[in-house]
């Protein structure tokens, strides 16, 4: 039998002052046990692998520690110990999501009758608490209404919004945050140190992206990273080992899509597929990018991207040679396409239509923004009197309106013919010319305005 623990668990929190990037709840809580404060019963909610379990464990124990020290556990006696190895007999944990019925919630509440055992405080960890049944949720609602000052109840789910208002009205509810890459970073560096495993940067940095907020799905990424590399991690090794594409792939395709390169893009994305690069994950890399793009375009600090140094630069100088117009375009094409990603039954001719549609979409806009605005300016112009005059049709009229006025002494009438017909040649010259316009802008064949 292996003494093997993943790093998840073997390098688990076991004080408040031990968990990242949750100081509001960790500091609530300490000071709820220091003034004795204690509600019977908190509702943790928050991404997968955030500490939600950690800290109600973390909780548990202050509570029922020997010598606790500023509201910290000791991690010393024997309750904490039992705690830590999970043999108290006054701490239940539940998973919710395979004991998720009424005769489940039943036997929690046969269980909650008897004092605690060894300690103050009898605690039920339940745990993806939103898969129970509504029936079980009603069972749970009267223990939760008027429990025993001796029982805790701690629910734990990533999904809160599937639970009852009933239930969450009666709870402490504190939303957790997804970790900082920042602080996932320096967790694996400790972890590395202590195991002794030489990692670079580059690599530290990839690993923690990758867990995508949640501490334990990167420490789960170390793990097999030094399953593979055992104890030196480099960055090129872990790059083909995890099989992703790299940050360069994604800033070569944004220039063949700048450039409106169809073809090039399309002759390089089937080289990259034939490495067998995950397709979703292309797909998403790519949005990132996009994306990344646009924050450092629209604000001018690569600060706020997570990215390595060398990479922000990069970012700084490939905005720039983009509006963010053109961005916001792109962006919207790979929002819009998500979901017909997500459920397309060939994702890689789906990927080509989109690459394609990429490189396209800003010339074709450009050359309409154009068009557009030489229209406008005809416009302008023809509010103003400003008409262009095609001279031809204006040397015409002008001798048409000399000959009604020579035989205007003979017949009146046809004077008034003539002040109608020069009222309808200017509307028609000013017709005629916008014609001529948009025959020019267009290329197009004579059209009628009637």
């Amino acid at each position: 039998m292996s003494d093997y623990k993943v790093s998840a668990r073997k390098y688990r929190p076991q004080k408040f002052s031990d968990v990242s990037s949750q100081e509001f709840v960790t500091q609530t809580l300490k000071n709820a046990i220091l003034s004795g404060k204690i509600a019977h019963s908190y509702l943790l909610s928050g991404p997968r692998g955030v500490g939600k379990t950690t800290i109600a464990r973390i909780l548990a124990k202050a509570l029922n520690c020997e010598k606790p020290d500023k509201g910290e556990p000791c991690n010393k006696c024997n309750s904490c110990v039992e705690i830590t190895n999970g043999i108290h007999p006054d701490i239940f944990e539940l998973d919710a999501a395979s004991n998720r019925g009424i005769d489940d919630v039943r036997a929690i509440q046969d269980a909650a009758k008897f004092f605690p055992i060894k300690s103050r405080y009898k605690f039920f960890i339940v745990d993806e608490v939103h898969m129970l049944t509504q029936h079980a949720f009603n069972a749970l609602l009267k223990i939760l209404e008027e429990p025993p000052g001796y029982l805790i109840f701690i629910l734990a789910t990533t999904n809160p919004e599937k639970i009852p208002a009933t239930i969450v009205s009666r709870c402490q509810r504190f939303p957790l945050q997804r970790i900082k890459i920042s602080e996932i970073t320096e967790n694996l560096k400790y972890i590395a140190k202590e195991e002794k495993i030489k990692i670079d940067k580059d690599s530290l940095f990839l690993i923690a992206k990758l867990g995508d907020g949640a501490l334990r799905d990167a420490q789960g990424v170390f793990d097999m990273a030094v399953s593979f590399c055992g104890t030196d991690i480099k960055y090129s090794d872990l790059k083909n080992f995890l099989n992703i594409p790299d940050k360069e792939i994604y800033f070569e395709i944004s220039k063949m899509i700048r450039e409106g390169n169809t073809g090039e893009l399309l002759k390089y994305f089937n080289e990259l597929n034939e490495k067998g690069f995950d397709l979703q994950t292309f797909f998403h890399g790519l949005t990132e990018h996009i994306r990344d793009l646009m924050i450092v375009k629209s604000t001018g600090n690569s600060g706020l991207i997570d990215e390595s140094d060398s990479i922000k630069e990069k970012y700084s100088e490939e905005s720039e040679k983009f509006t963010e117009e053109q961005i916001d375009r792109l962006l919207k094409i790979l929002i819009e396409s998500e979901s017909r990603f997500k459920y397309s039954s060939n994702q890689k001719i789906l990927t080509e239509a989109l690459l394609a549609e990429l490189s396209r979409v800003n010339s074709e806009v450009a050359d309409l923004a154009e068009i557009l605005s030489e229209l406008e300016a005809v416009k302008k112009k023809s509010k103003s009197g400003n008409e262009f005059v095609n001279k031809d049709v204006l040397e015409k009229k002008k001798d048409n309106i000399q000959i009604h006025k020579k035989n205007n002494s003979k017949n009146k009438l046809s004077e008034t013919e003539n002040k109608g017909n020069h009222t309808e040649g200017k509307a028609i010259l000013k017709e005629g010319d916008l014609a001529q316009l948009i025959k020019h802008l267009f290329d197009a064949e004579d059209y009628n305005f009637n």
